[in-house]
């Protein structure tokens, strides 16, 4: 793992071998930054971290609860957890798992019934302590009930720039999580209850912490929240992410920023403008809208009509062309009729978005969604519709990658796929959700990971851009 900042090792507080700590963490970029906290926290402690699970002490998952494929990818991770705690004492090793994250603070009851083998269930206020749940459960000699440390309240936690923190993404890239929980109340979504509402972290915070992941090669920053363009709004008197991005953009160095998951409800002029010109700001409006159909956005309660979404669209596309548009729909929400996703895909037709994303509803409990029982759609058609919504978009991506061929582009390479073949990403590419650019080198040339570089396109598939490089 390689690390954001300096941190100092102190001697083990274990007389004999240092305990060991394997952490899987699941779910999006904003549950990894909690992640890398966590292990920030144990290493400065003298707690070895490992990706092995033979030579672990404890397995801690950091888990997503965001929709049921998301709980379902937590169960697996859990069970398998608690096989491999079982294995343990064939050998004669005392093995703890403690769960966290979103589905822990969300539903450490259940999960504590449904699985009594885990140790120790924690919630999203805990990451910064892990170090001494960890500690006290290695001094454990006996294993009984699970304990759940979760708060019922909803989590006050944000980090900042003093926080330890191991960089756990490849070192060219890495997130900065500018602000924590939301204030808006879509019908579906359970992340507010689970988060809480709206916290942001102070300029002179986010800007250090970009200082110190500059200082150590990273060469993009990825800038998340919730909601990142509610950024501010907590602050008295308010504030906007258009400073906080002027601000880093002012920053010396070679580097791209990109900011994520923005809300079309806060897409100010003064906004794009800073993003389609900005010296170091990516061209990339990542902006979920989740449907089209006015039924449908009025029951999520979005804030946002059709009309409304595509007057924003049309004004981005004739006042900002450059600018690269990715958004997310979902299919099946309660009230979806065939004719609502006829014009979804009528929709996506005209705007020809550059990336998009699709996922089947989930009903979440405890969210207004859950309880609508009028225009029900089946799981099977809402799988079918997300199915036709992507086979759709995949030669929408084909039309816009042909444009590409013979271009030069500017990319930040990343790491090598086979000899020969190396891949990168260009400002249209936001790392782990977005294709890459395969590079073909010809003999004797060499790249490094981390590194700018400018390739010509020479070929344009489904997704992925073929590219040769440049003298």
């Amino acid at each position: 793992m390689s690390r954001r900042s300096s941190i100092s090792q102190p001697a083990s507080l274990f007389s004999a071998q240092p305990y060991t700590v394997r952490l899987v963490s699941l779910g999006c970029a904003k549950n990894l930054v909690d992640a890398e906290v966590m292990c920030g926290s144990l290493a400065t402690h003298g707690i070895c971290l490992t990706t092995d699970a033979e030579v672990a002490d404890l397995t801690l998952i950091n888990t997503c609860g965001f929709i049921q494929s998301a709980r379902d990818e937590a169960e697996r991770a859990i069970e398998d957890a608690i096989r491999w705690k079982k294995s343990g004492r064939f050998k004669g090793l005392v093995r703890r798992v403690v769960v966290g994250g979103c589905l822990a603070q969300r539903s450490a009851p259940e999960y504590a019934a449904r699985y009594p083998e885990v140790d120790c269930f924690i919630g999203i206020d805990d990451a910064p302590h892990i170090h001494e749940i960890v500690l006290r459960l290695a001094r454990k000699t006996s294993s009984g009930a699970p304990e759940i440390l979760v708060n019922a309240a909803t989590p006050t936690w944000l980090y900042d720039d003093t926080a330890p923190r191991i960089q756990v993404t490849p070192p060219s890239y890495a997130y900065v999580k500018i602000a924590e929980g939301c204030n808006h109340r879509c019908a579906f979504c359970a992340i507010p209850g689970i988060r809480g509402n709206l916290r942001s972290r102070a300029p002179e915070s986010v800007l250090a912490e970009c200082r110190q992941l500059l200082a150590n090669g990273v060469r993009e920053l990825n800038l998340i929240a919730q909601d990142t363009t509610a950024y501010g709004f907590d602050f008295q008197p308010r504030q906007e992410l258009s400073a906080l991005l002027r601000q880093i953009d002012a920053l010396p160095g070679e580097f791209w920023v990109r900011v994520l998951y923005t809300h079309p409800l806060h897409l100010t002029r003064e906004f794009l403008e800073i993003l389609n010109g900005g010296k170091h700001l990516a061209p990339y409006l990542d902006v979920p809208l989740q449907h089209i159909a006015d039924p449908v956005l009025r029951s999520m309660r979005r804030g946002m009509t059709g009309e409304k979404t595509r007057s924003l669209l049309r004004g981005i596309r004739e006042h900002y062309p450059d600018l690269v548009i990715r958004t997310t729909f979902m299919t099946g929400y309660p009230g979806e009729t065939d004719e609502a996703f006829q014009e979804l895909l009528d929709f996506v037709r005209e705007m020809k978005f550059d990336r998009l994303g699709a996922f089947a509803f989930s009903p979440e409990p405890g969210t207004p969604a859950a309880l609508i029982h009028d225009g029900l759609v089946s799981q099977a058609v809402a799988e079918e519709r997300r199915k036709e919504l992507l086979e759709l978009q995949k030669g929408i991506s084909l039309l816009r990658n042909r444009a590409f061929v013979g271009k030069s582009m500017r990319v930040l390479v990343e790491e090598r796929v086979r000899k020969g073949i190396w891949a990168a990403r260009g400002t249209a590419d936001a790392p782990e959700v977005d294709p890459r650019v395969m590079i073909h080198l010809s003999n004797g040339q060499r790249l490094e990971p981390g590194r700018f570089t400018t390739v010509q396109i020479t070929q344009a598939d489904d997704y992925d851009l073929v590219a040769r490089l440049l003298s």
